[in-house]
């Protein structure tokens, strides 16, 4: 059985504001780093054979301390990027909805709407889950790999695991939120899911089990 563990980045700058960020390359808060060193002591002993990330600093940080610990080097792949916002990028909800009111009505209403010079969810999912398959192609039975990336990717890749195709906004799917450095954990072959939004490493509750 091959395991891999999903991670969303930790908190980066514009998540408190719930901005969209997107692409930009921010980096990590302070409270991120704090919750990247409380992850990483949780997954150092887990056993992880190969560490591939997002290449935004957010979520490559994330994952980059404890590859160093189990002297992996982090991989990158562009496909686990967040979805790219186009001209809603680094915007809050309100200038969004002033400046692109009938999109950001359908968009509230759980359309998923293609952002102006960017993606929609469902591009994110098809990218997302291509390097997924991909990925697993190359490792062994037994391997544990981590994935570093983002709320919007992450989801998409748990749609995969149960089934279910991208429609509508993320969001509005089964999973909700994702918490910043949780884990989700899947299993092939199947694919099975067996955890979402685990976050016992902050002193949380430990999320959904599946």
């Amino acid at each position: 059985m091959t395991r891999v563990l999903i991670v969303r980045h930790g908190e980066a700058e514009g998540n408190r504001e719930h901005r969209f960020i997107g692409q930009s390359d921010v980096p990590l808060t302070a409270q991120g780093r704090s919750q990247v060193e409380a992850l990483t002591r949780r997954l150092s002993a887990i056993g992880i054979t190969r560490v591939v990330s997002s290449d935004l600093q957010r979520a490559s940080n994330t994952v980059g301390p404890v590859a160093e610990l189990l002297g992996l080097e982090v991989e990158h792949d562009v496909r686990f990027r967040e979805i790219a916002n186009g001209e809603w990028a680094n915007l809050v909800a309100a200038d969004v909805a002033d400046r692109f009111p009938d999109l950001w009505a359908r968009y509230r209403d759980g359309e998923d709407v293609d952002r102006p010079g960017g993606e929609c969810w469902a591009d994110v999912q098809i990218r997302a889950v291509a390097a997924l398959e991909e990925l697993l192609t190359e490792v062994a039975a037994d391997d544990t790999v981590l994935v570093g990336t983002h709320a919007g990717p992450a989801l998409g890749m748990l749609r995969w695991a149960i089934g279910l195709p991208q429609h509508g906004s993320v969001w509005a799917g089964p999973f909700g939120q994702l918490h910043n450095t949780s884990i989700s954990t899947i299993s092939v072959p199947g694919p099975r899911l067996h955890t979402v939004n685990d976050t016992g490493h902050l002193g949380e509750p430990e999320g959904l089990f599946v």
